[in-house]
């Protein structure tokens, strides 16, 4: 559990990177402009510390410097594996269980591909990706700012996969590949296309970008609620390889 979780805890970090890295003891911090928990959180991995009620205490003195809430990335694995408990006496939130799915490529079932839909890769920059992510997404032109940001720091190559319905754009989705692990982002589809096979289709092209570049397993994650997306990906053959939720103290 402590060899997965840490792999593919810090691949993730590395493919939805923070605006700035800080270290306490053995714990990333992670900070930035507010923008996702996962990118403004601290990410307890390893800890060497002697005294965790002062080092909580630097944690949110840091993030409180910087308006923001003191938020906690918890897997399953943690150190110190007490620090869940520690951090509800403090007063902290638990909110947003999520999933960690992987399979090794090789494995994957077979992904149905609907014909009514076209699908295109753009390889390390897509303007179209960009330009079409907020109409999507429906968030302000603030938040759509925030999250192209975080993309265009990805230091590891990454994919856009676009699909098509005629001429519109009806379907967005990230593919991030470091070493032989091809990760899932930002999958996007069209609220008037939704449960036509668009979602598979984008995944497959990632994939298939992903093998093709030396990648073995793919990884994704999920909200713990959404109860759609994750049957998609179990149709596929993922499977869940570990949760993680976030403790949250906000600030007066």
């Amino acid at each position: 559990m402590k060899e997965e979780v840490s792999l593919f805890q810090e691949i993730s970090t590395n493919a939805w990177p923070a605006m700035n890295l800080s270290f306490l003891n053995g714990w990333i911090v992670r900070l930035g402009d507010g923008y996702t928990r996962r990118a403004n959180s601290v990410l307890p991995l390893r800890y060497s510390g002697k005294n965790i009620d002062e080092d909580i205490k630097v944690i949110e003195e840091l993030y409180k410097k910087n308006n923001l809430p003191s938020v906690f990335q918890i897997p399953d694995y943690c150190e110190p594996n007490d620090l869940k408990k520690i951090l509800l006496k403090l007063n902290y939130q638990e909110i947003d269980e999520s999933i960690l799915m992987a399979l090794e490529i090789s494995k994957l079932k077979e992904i149905p591909i609907n014909d009514s839909f076209s699908f295109t890769l753009e390889i390390n920059f897509s303007e179209k990706f960009f330009s079409n992510f907020g109409r999507l997404t429906n968030r302000p032109s603030s938040l759509v700012l925030k999250n192209l940001n975080i993309i265009k720091r990805i230091l590891f190559n990454k994919a856009f996969a676009i699909a098509y319905r005629e001429d519109e754009i009806v379907g967005l989705c990230l593919g991030v590949l470091e070493r032989e692990y091809i990760g899932i982002y930002d999958m996007i589809v069209s609220s008037n296309y939704r449960r036509q096979g668009i979602g598979q289709a984008l995944l497959n092209k990632l994939i298939l970008w992903g093998k093709n570049n030396g990648a073995k397993t793919i990884y994704l994650q999920v909200q713990g609620d959404n109860s759609g997306a994750i049957a998609l990906y179990k149709k596929i053959g993922l499977t869940d390889r570990y949760h993680y939720r976030y403790l949250v103290k906000k600030f007066e």
